[in-house]
């Protein structure tokens, strides 16, 4: 029996799968288990990675979504410790090696993670938790009262906002590391279910779980299709304590190897952006609502997450649903952004000129700082979506009296 498995689930990605695989066939610690669990892929993902490696136990099912996929690797897995791998990202080769010796040197700890780099393709890498840590969510915490993320006196460590403890990376981890490109040989600990509010700490693809919290946390939510890792891996932090190693572990490329751009489907991007979202919102209330949901910093922070829940519903056109989130989100305030935006898919006739709008006025940094901390008039934003209804309006005239003259010696 292997002590890893890897539970790696797909839908259509022929054109990342293999080098998915080939970045675990790379691991320099190999006794592990690859479970592909395709799900109801209509390209030939299957058949590209079927019998490529002895090691592969590829399943397939109908189409359910990526957490179902994961479910059923996880059923079928029977290593010690458990490892996630989506099918278009990739492993650093030192990844199992270093997650197998940090648990053989720490039996007590149940749950490991590191960092996860995003390559846009020109050869830098862009690391999730210190970018977050550093860029985003500190200004969100301070918007919404919060001081959990400061940093104790004396620090500028950008990971000691979260983890409560630092020490260096001792025997059972040095070689490997020193076998990397990487240095930066520490090892983070500490409780962070709390922090889990301000968004995703860790993501899966360079977490490994043993057995034991495999049994304690469960299954993923099987009720939401996509996003469902954001409350797994919040449950893992409830009942464990987090270790992190701020080295490279997995990477998402970008772009593929022959050029073309990847993120099209990318959650935070692509066209489920607003599932993924919505869900996320819905995840955040389970995990932080109920007798604590009058808390203010958890109003707050209920209110950011509905704004970017409205935000990505107008980005798709979908105005019923936009209105629906700027309206919760500016319930009991008054000017405020999500109010701004309110009014402004109001007045305006389609979503689609909303969202040109808004994207107009935040790249010129008026809504939101400006408009609204400022209080200026609302009729400026009438003028502007009445404005551009108007030009639109026009610019559609033009487009229909141009294709009717076109026609026109056709009939003759």
């Amino acid at each position: 029996m292997s002590l890893v498995s890897v539970i790696v689930p797909t839908y259509n990605r022929r054109e990342t799968i293999q080098a998915a695989i080939a970045s675990v066939q790379r691991q320099t610690f190999e006794d592990w288990e690859l479970i592909v669990v395709d799900d109801g892929s209509t390209d030939d993902t299957a058949a590209l990675i079927e019998g490529s490696d002895p090691r592969l136990v590829l399943i397939r099912q109908k189409n359910q979504g990526v957490n179902a996929a994961r479910n059923t690797g996880m059923l079928r897995a029977r290593g010690q410790y458990i490892a996630f791998l989506d099918s278009d990202d990739e492993w650093l080769p030192h990844h199992l090696e270093l997650s197998v010796a940090f648990f053989r040197a720490f039996p007590g700890e149940d749950f490991l993670s590191g960092e996860f780099c995003e390559d846009g393709g020109s050869g830098g890498l862009v690391y999730f938790l210190r970018s977050a840590l550093t860029e985003w969510y500190p200004p969100l915490a301070e918007r919404a009262g919060s001081s959990l993320l400061r940093l104790p006196p004396g620090e500028s460590d950008p990971y000691l906002r979260v983890f409560a403890s630092v020490e260096p990376i001792g025997e059972w981890g040095g070689d490997i590391v020193a076998r990397t490109p990487y240095r930066d040989a520490r090892l983070y600990r500490g409780r962070v279910f709390e922090h889990m509010r301000f968004g995703f700490l860790f993501a899966l693809q360079p977490t490994v779980v043993t057995r034991r919290a495999r049994e304690a946390v469960g299954l993923f939510d099987p009720r939401y299709r996509i996003g469902a890792d954001y409350s797994y891996l919040a449950n893992l932090c409830r009942r464990f304590k987090a270790n992190f190693l701020p080295l490279p572990m997995a990477i998402k490329h970008e772009y593929a190897r022959d050029g073309t751009k990847l993120n099209e489907g990318h959650l935070s991007t692509g066209p489920t952006r607003f599932e993924f979202e919505r869900d996320l919102l819905h995840q955040f209330e389970e995990l932080f609502g109920g007798e604590r949901g009058e808390d203010p910093e958890l109003i707050a922070l209920r209110r950011a997450r509905q704004l970017v829940v409205g935000r990505a519903a107008l980005g798709q056109g979908n105005r019923e649903e936009a209105l629906r989130y700027f309206g919760e989100a500016r319930r009991g305030q008054g000017a405020s952004p999500a109010a701004a935006l309110w009014w402004l898919v109001r007045i305006t006739p389609t979503a689609a000129v909303a969202y040109r709008i808004y994207t107009g006025l935040r790249r010129a940094k008026v809504l939101g700082w400006e408009l609204l901390t400022k209080r200026a008039a609302w009729g400026r934003i009438a003028r502007k979506a009445w404005g551009a209804t108007a030009t639109s309006l026009r610019s559609r005239r033009k487009h229909v009296q141009s294709a009717v003259e076109n026609r026109v010696p056709l009939k003759r």
